[in-house]
């Protein structure tokens, strides 16, 4: 059965891994918590760096929700902007309402992931990747064992399996 890490199980675990973060040498954290200075190593190396990433992805979640809450909010002042001007002739004004209301859809449909705006590449149709193919499988026809394996993994990748 492993062992439980010493620093997980210590009483001031968060004090511990504050005075890292905050540069302390771990020699020192060790002489001031009673711990043996290879434990706050080990925890530094094992353990820190998953609790890093997850503060940070807690941030980030906290910063993207407080954006949506704004956004939503500028959202709102949009429509009511655009109600407030419903019935005049101010055609220029509420075009002006419709353009910002669908900026801030496209918006907030990108910080809630419902658009993605990231470019899909097709290698398979690039020129380049063509040209390189072509000339890995001649260059390949010596061989024909492993001209084979080459073209069934190139294949194979074409279709999403690899």
């Amino acid at each position: 059965m492993p062992r439980v890490c010493t620093i997980c199980s210590h009483d001031a675990r968060d004090a511990i891994e504050d005075a890292f973060i905050a540069g302390t040498p771990k020699t020192r954290i060790a002489a001031h918590y009673g711990v043996k200075e290879q434990a706050v190593r080990y925890h530094v190396r094992e353990h820190l760096p998953a609790l890093l990433a997850l503060a940070r992805d807690a941030e980030r979640a906290a910063r993207a929700d407080t954006l949506l809450d704004r956004l939503e909010a500028l959202q709102s002042r949009t429509e009511a902007i655009l109600a407030s001007v419903e019935g005049a002739d101010l055609y220029g004004v509420q075009l002006a309402a419709i353009r910002e209301m669908r900026r801030n859809l496209e918006l907030i449909g990108e910080v809630t992931k419902e658009i993605n705006r990231t470019p899909t590449l097709n290698l398979h149709l690039n020129p380049e990747w063509i040209s390189l193919r072509t000339a890995i499988v001649l260059a390949l026809e010596p061989h024909p064992d492993a001209r084979e394996s080459v073209l069934r993994a190139i294949n194979g990748t074409g279709n999403g399996r690899g």
